[in-house]
């Protein structure tokens, strides 16, 4: 089975009992989306864990990203000071920390990594992308030419002009996947009822930040399936099927 995930934010023990819960094994593949670090108590250990296993992918989210302005190159348009007390506030302290106990191979091993992380992936009909993307003034022949057109921006960084208007996409079979915006902050800035913190979904997109992190819910949905499988802040397992 295909399995995807997004925003772990270093919820080590959660991750690990999801992956039991969805009976996980070595014929599954897991893709996470973007925002394994940051937040929460063991990003460090969150990212070693996905580091050891070859059924697993890490897709670079905009707190990876903000991992390597600080510990390896800013390529940011911000100063150094502003990238570091950026990525502090925004929950990078623990991810500091920790990653400074390390020893030096350690580290070298990481920032390795997550360079090589891709910006998006293509499975199938489907895009996996950390935060959106846009059609807009983009003519293109294949998923792939569109990917190509993204700027970064919009990959790691998006959100309402993302989700907040109809994505026209040429083939209606396609589907983009996406972590990055709490899907309670998605309905709420789409006025829709703020009454779920399950994924946000449309005809073509769905939203898999269930911000755990913010005492929301952990997710990881099946490909094959389109069942999703649920935890939430209070220990509850529980799954559903979500396609439309």
């Amino acid at each position: 089975m295909i399995y995807l995930t997004s925003d772990i934010h270093g919820c080590f023990k959660e991750f690990k009992r999801m992956l039991e819960y969805i009976h996980f094994g070595e014929g599954d593949f897991l893709y996470i989306i973007g925002d394994a670090v940051d937040r929460g108590d063991e990003p460090i250990a969150v990212l070693k864990y996905i580091m050891d296993h070859p059924n697993m992918e890490l897709l670079l989210g905009n707190h990876e990203l903000g991992f390597l302005w600080n510990v390896y190159k800013n390529t940011s348009d911000l100063t150094d000071e502003q990238v570091h007390s950026f990525w502090i506030s925004h929950g990078g302290k623990e991810t500091y920390e920790q990653y400074n106990e390390l020893p030096e191979e350690e580290k070298a091993e990481i920032v390795d990594y997550l360079r090589r992380c891709p910006k998006y992936k293509i499975i199938g009909k489907n895009i996996l992308v950390h935060a959106g993307i846009s059609t807009d003034h983009i003519q293109y022949d294949s998923l792939e030419d569109l990917m190509r057109q993204q700027e970064d921006f919009r990959m790691f960084w998006e959100q309402k002009k993302f989700y907040g208007k109809p994505l026209d996409l040429d083939d209606p079979e396609v589907r983009v996947f996406f972590g990055h915006t709490f899907s309670l902050i998605i309905r709420e800035d789409r006025g829709e009822p703020l009454d779920s913190t399950e994924i946000w979904k449309d005809k073509n997109r769905i939203g898999l930040d269930c911000g755990y992190s913010f005492g929301g819910k952990m997710v990881i949905y099946c490909l094959d399936t389109d069942y999703a499988y649920y935890l939430t802040s209070s220990g509850q397992f529980y799954s559903k099927l979500e396609k439309n």
